[in-house]
């Protein structure tokens, strides 16, 4: 069944089947699902440590950005992709050689510059997606995705471009999400070999999985900035990153109709290239806050040459193991019920 046509239930389980009231009973449920209420300590951001960044790296952050950057963004933005609300497609940009290269350059350097976002890059299209369960005519079966401009995606790749490798530098060993080269199967890997071995052993294993509700819509924006910081941004990145989450709004698509905006005030913004590396530096900070304030170090394996609880001759070392995260993902493992 096409999801475009299909009538909804309004809260009251109403059927709505008026294009306009489907419109606006889409719009109120995505306001509510994607502006998560979240209220950080103001003492709590307080502490979070704003260290100072040596000449080099402050040179390599806070540079006007170079054609050269746009040149390599252009060509990281995938193919094939639905665009934004401008209807400027990945191809159609690549398309325009030199000319457009330089145009285009000349709106980032602006846009650094005066740090004044343009208005058409914080608008986002929303489209629903069914989760193939459930009544289609009830809202919450869908979840959604949104489609950004590929100008907007094309300066938010070359902010990554400049401090993934740094920030990646940070993140815990325990994190695999939106990190290169890993996977969920590492986590599983270890978990299993983790249960596998205690079992051999007979060492006791406790574990708690936790998954976190919104964990993504409910990130304080505030704190995510100056977290940030803490991790070795600049004040000139920090703002460049600020300008892509000011006044940021979203609009419901059903076919060509489009719904009144949504102003999306929480979270990590979707379907930005620099939200997977800024979910993983928020979750981090929280997370060693919780590690360090834990009281246990987990479990301890002993190991030579890889060999987890290695027992026989040689040299031999003790590692400590609490969590396995895949994102906002968290296997937390201990070795008593009282832990």
């Amino acid at each position: 069944m096409n999801t475009e046509h299909i009538v909804i239930h309004d809260k009251d389980g109403n059927t709505l089947t008026n294009s306009e009231d489907r419109l606006n009973r889409w719009r109120e449920y995505f306001d509510e699902m994607l502006n998560v209420n979240t209220i950080v300590d103001e003492q709590i951001l307080q502490k979070i440590p704003k260290p100072l960044l040596d000449q080099t790296e402050l040179s390599h952050q806070d540079a006007v950005p170079t054609i050269g950057e746009v040149v390599k963004a252009m060509k990281q933005i995938k193919n094939r992709r639905a665009p934004g609300k401008d209807e400027i497609s990945a191809e159609l940009i690549k398309a325009g050689g030199l000319l457009l290269v330089e145009w285009l350059h000349e709106i980032i350097c602006d846009v650094w510059e005066q740090e004044i976002m343009v208005k058409d890059w914080t608008v986002a299209v929303l489209i629903r997606l069914y989760k193939n369960k459930g009544d289609k005519r009830i809202c919450d079966n869908y979840s959604s995705i949104s489609l950004l401009v590929v100008a907007e995606k094309i300066f938010a790749r070359i902010l990554l471009n400049r401090i993934q490798s740094r920030l990646e530098k940070k993140l815990i060993e325990e994190q695999a999400g939106f990190r290169s080269g890993r996977s969920t199967l590492d986590q599983v890997f270890i978990l299993k070999m983790v249960m596998e071995r205690s079992r051999e052993f007979n060492q006791p294993l406790h574990t708690c999985f936790i998954d976190p509700q919104k964990a993504y819509d409910s990130v304080n924006r505030e704190a995510l900035l100056r977290v940030c910081r803490a991790y070795g941004l600049s004040d000139k990145m920090i703002k460049m990153i600020k300008l892509l989450y000011e006044d940021v709004k979203a609009e419901v698509r059903i076919d060509s109709d489009f719904s009144s905006s949504i102003q999306m005030n929480t979270g990590v913004k979707q379907g930005c290239l620099l939200s997977p590396i800024l979910f993983n530096v928020y979750i981090d900070f929280v997370m060693r806050q919780i590690l360090e304030q834990a009281g246990t170090e987990g479990i301890t394996m002993n190991y030579r040459l890889g060999d987890l609880w290695y027992s026989g001759r040689g040299k031999s070392d003790d590692v400590k193991l609490l969590a396995l995260m895949y994102a906002d993902d968290i296997a937390v493992m201990c070795q008593s019920t009282q832990e």
